[in-house]
């Protein structure tokens, strides 16, 4: 009797069991079930129109949902990623970018994309080491803009050594695949400023093929080939063709380098106004090499009255664009009414110059950091650190008086007693306010005493202005 009690109630259990799943099936088969790759393909359409906020909405469910493969999850957190960049929220793409690559540690989009915001310092400080480490894997990975990144870095050494061989084999193969950057890069790689041995045919070949794939730039590039005589004799007037026909198509970097044509009378007698115009317009496109015309106008006065405060906007631009020039000069304007309290950040820029290997902004930076009558702004071990790697680029006059300060900063009279004598050995007889000078630290220097000046002084190699032939940044492709 027991034991039929006991199959009974275990019967009855069963049934009782069944009757509830079936339930919960007639409940489920009522709520519609999230097709998560539908979603995924909605949030592609709505990035591509700019929707990314409700792009992130349609990807949440593939984030969690089991039944995609780590791959297809991976895609989800990549372009929630791409979405929250989109938004210059770069700390939360970088987030996702490496939730992707815990699903698909080979997946190329996101190591590119996460390659990038650390070669960009987005979210990240700065670091080109790993930027190309990440550039690398994704290269392999048939990624071809992170090719050309590999190329570029391994063309100008960017976070790795130099290498020009192998830097135009992954060059040309994003070339050939219609990468237009890595066309005028690859050409770039022909040229005096790069080879040893150059090839300007080659390099004109390679911008020909940028500008018909559309790189109105590369038309600039060339026009600095002709200009510089890299074809033989200098061709100012083709140069200038170029430049106008560059500048006509909408090039910024065109409008610039015309007007420093116009600034510096190359073509003609100087144009002030046209000079300006010009500026202006390619610094609505927001080119950093407009902001340091404008800032040298402003300053010197050049068909405007002189105004310093707009001279100090417009070289701070230049300066926050990380462009080398226009951070000395906004330097150079903030010490020059020895208001104390536009000092440190005067000297911030000097830094930020210092860090680009520039002799001119170590020297610079060093001598500030040699001689500056405050205790809290002198640093002589960095100054004597940045004045020899200054000389070894430059062992002139001036440089080795810069050597000579931080000698006797740190306390090493004898040194910088010596490194003075060599610098006096190296003027010329005309150079007579130049030798007082420098006559004036040696005397400090024999008497054991350290060099104090405010401001950096007027014998230092100046910044470079907009009237200088292009510097290597503005020749840049």
């Amino acid at each position: 009797m027991g034991e039929r009690t006991t199959h009974s109630g275990s019967v009855w259990l069963r049934l009782f069991t069944a009757l509830v799943l079936l339930a919960s099936v007639e409940v489920s088969a009522n709520i519609p079930v999230i097709d998560s790759k539908a979603h995924v393909v909605r949030a592609v359409a709505l990035i591509e129109e700019g929707g990314y906020s409700l792009a992130r909405s349609y990807l949440e469910p593939a984030l969690i949902d089991p039944r995609l493969s780590a791959a297809e999850r991976a895609r989800a957190y990549y372009l929630r990623g791409y979405s929250f960049y989109a938004q210059n929220f770069y700390v939360s793409a970088r987030k996702d970018y490496a939730r992707a690559l815990e699903f698909n540690p080979d997946n190329p989009a996101a190591l590119a994309a996460l390659a990038g915001l650390h070669a960009h310092g987005l979210g990240v400080v700065r670091n080109h080491e790993l930027a190309y480490q990440f550039f690398s894997k994704a290269a392999h990975g048939g990624h071809v803009d992170a090719q050309f990144h590999v190329g570029y870095a391994q063309l100008e050494g960017r976070g790795t050594d130099v290498d020009l061989d192998s830097a135009r084999g992954w060059l040309k193969g994003a070339a050939d695949q219609g990468h237009v950057a890595a066309m005028t890069y690859l050409a770039r790689s022909f040229r005096e400023v790069i080879a040893e041995v150059a090839d300007p045919d080659q390099a004109r070949g390679w911008y020909e093929k940028a500008h018909a794939a559309g790189a109105v730039d590369a038309l600039v590039s060339l026009a600095f080939m002709y200009q510089n005589g890299e074809f033989g004799d200098p061709d100012k007037e083709r140069a200038r063709r170029l430049f106008t026909q560059a500048a006509d198509a909408g090039s910024g970097a065109g409008r610039v380098s015309l007007g420093h044509l116009y600034l510096s009378g190359d073509s003609g007698s100087p144009d002030y106004a046209k000079a300006r115009s010009l500026f202006e317009q390619a610094a609505a496109q927001q080119i950093p090499g407009s902001y340091l015309g404008l800032g040298h106008i402003y300053e010197a006065g050049l068909g405007v009255e002189p105004d310093l405060d707009e001279a100090e906007r417009w070289y701070r631009l230049g300066a926050r664009a990380e462009l080398l020039p226009a951070q000395l000069r906004l330097a150079g304007l903030l010490l020059r009414n020895e208001q104390s309290d536009k000092t440190p950040e005067a000297m911030d820029w000097l830094a930020q110059a210092a860090t680009q290997n520039d002799p001119t902004a170590q020297n610079d930076y060093a001598w500030m950091l040699a001689t500056h009558p405050d205790d809290a702004l002198r640093d002589g071990e960095l100054a004597l650190t940045l004045a020899q790697r200054a000389i070894t680029a430059n062992p002139s006059a001036a440089f080795l008086d810069t050597l000579a300060a931080a000698y006797a900063e740190v306390g090493n009279f004898t040194q910088a007693v010596t490194t003075q004598h060599e610098a006096l050995k190296l003027l010329n007889e005309t150079q007579t306010s130049l030798r007082a000078e420098l006559n004036a630290h040696l005397a400090a220097y024999e008497e054991g005493k350290r060099w104090r000046q405010y401001r950096i002084s007027g014998k230092r190699s100046p910044p470079k202005s907009p009237r200088d032939p292009p510097s290597k940044e503005r020749n840049k492709a």
